[in-house]
């Protein structure tokens, strides 16, 4: 029988395995009621190996790894609770069910000037600490293990200077834009290059979120994406590829239009799959771009999760017949985080007919 990370390597490579690999990840609240449900817990609080313990009853193929924030240097001010490595700010907001980081300060915006971005305090290349890593993933070595080493400058951006301001600066100040997201993207490569000389041969994918869509359509022209994005896209992509690892991008919504410009610039897998946003029908899907990139999640959390059990089994069958023809698939929810709606006999059903199938 291959191991986990035989048979998400399989997938990647478009080849077809023992079965359809699996991928997890959930709010922390699911988290919470999953190790309860389980009996994964001591005295209220989760058991060192609750996580491990859970990937195995869900047959979890994946195990993601990202960098910690270093605790602050001697002399070094106390961090404001939601500050950010970048200056942009969050509070946690209550929802029925959990909460939410919600985004309170962008630091750059309604400051239109170059001179601006050049006087932000941007973090230095010891802002994030790669350095437990390599044990981590040897911890985990039988799964695939996925490092995540920031996220992508566009995304950055949005929360640095405001998604309205940036997407405006595309349009009013296009080089203002180029200029921020060319500065972000030269430190946020630094890190995947910090990230890559820790991980080393202990890593199979690197992972990087970067939102360009709506559920409607991407948020710029194509034309954009080209322009602004995909430079810094290629050069990510193409240092993976230089230490002969699978690179992730995460995005999600209405893909589709941006496809074909994602797999020109070395994109290999991509995430969630986010199947009720426009074009992103999976037939469609593995038609058109089955043969260049590996499909990852999938799963609907919007309705499908949410609903009644047989729904999910039909669905979990379905993306297994579209998506998994011929391999390229791993399947897990299509909005990355399984959210606190979402029944958990639905969530056992659906990796446990994910195995069976």
């Amino acid at each position: 029988m291959p191991t986990s990370k035989e048979r998400i390597l399989a997938a990647v490579n478009h080849r077809l395995s023992d079965r359809v690999p699996l991928t997890f990840d959930a709010q922390p609240e699911v988290y919470d009621a999953l190790y309860k449900h389980l009996g994964l817990t001591d005295a209220g609080a989760p058991r060192p190996t609750a996580k491990e313990d859970l990937f195995d009853r869900l047959h979890v193929d994946t195990w993601l790894i990202g960098p910690q924030r270093p605790a602050p240097r001697p002399g070094e001010p106390e961090r404001e609770r939601g500050g950010s490595i970048w200056g942009y700010r969050t509070r946690m907001v209550r929802y029925e069910g959990g909460e939410y980081p919600e985004l309170v300060h962008s630091p750059l915006a309604g400051k239109d000037e170059i001179a601006d971005i050049r006087a932000h305090p941007w973090p230095d290349a010891d802002a994030l600490d790669y350095s437990g890593f390599r044990a981590q993933a040897e911890a985990h070595r039988g799964r695939a293990v996925i490092g995540c080493f920031t996220w992508g400058a566009f995304f950055i951006g949005t929360h640095v200077r405001g998604t309205e301001h940036l997407l405006l600066d595309f349009a009013l100040r296009r080089d203002y834009a180029e200029t921020l997201i060319n500065t972000i993207a030269e430190r946020s490569l630094a890190y995947l290059d910090r990230l890559l000389e820790a991980g080393g041969d202990s890593l199979d994918i690197v992972y990087m979120a970067d939102d360009y869509c709506s559920q409607r359509a991407p948020l710029f022209s194509p034309a954009d994406f080209r322009h602004f994005v995909m430079p810094y896209l290629a050069r990510a992509a193409g240092r993976v590829h230089a230490r002969g690892k699978k690179f992730l991008l995460h995005c999600c919504g209405s893909v589709r239009p941006l496809m074909p410009m994602l797999i020109e610039a070395g994109v290999d897998v991509l995430e969630p799959i986010q199947t009720r946003a426009a074009g992103m029908d999976p037939a469609g899907l593995k038609r058109d771009f089955g043969r260049d990139i590996c499909f990852y999640g999938g799963v609907d959390l919007q309705e499908v999760l949410r609903g009644p059990r047989q729904g999910v089994v039909d669905e979990v069958k379905r993306l297994i017949d579209v998506l998994g023809q011929g391999g390229g698939y791993i399947l897990g929810p299509g909005h990355t985080y399984i959210q606190v709606d979402a029944p958990l006999e639905n969530i056992f059903a659906m990796y446990d007919v994910a195995v069976t199938y």
